[in-house]
């Protein structure tokens, strides 16, 4: 599988394999939070982990650039809730 890409212009996080694309988007409010509201993985892809680099890879980047997080994505919620080292970057509308 192939490491994640952050696509600033297209604001989401991306895995491209086989020529498909598996993604988590955001939405910037302000200039220091970030909604992630959607996740998307190919069907064959999935129950491979990827939604959980994309996620991992989204929460790591907020962190480095001391950006908030709004986890609006079930899926991001719920990596949330298995991953409290997180907490301190989520922030409620």
């Amino acid at each position: 599988m192939n490491s994640v890409q952050h696509d600033v212009a297209g604001k989401k996080f991306l895995i491209l394999q086989d020529g498909r694309e598996a993604h988590l988007v955001y939405r910037e409010i302000g200039s220091h939070v970030w909604d992630l509201y959607h996740t998307f993985v190919p069907t064959d892809f999935r129950g491979k982990g990827i939604a959980s680099q994309l996620a991992e890879a989204a929460l790591k980047t907020a962190r480095a650039e001391t950006k908030k997080v709004i986890p609006n994505c079930s899926f991001v919620q719920t990596y949330l809730k298995r991953h409290p080292e997180y907490s301190d970057l989520v922030i409620m509308e």
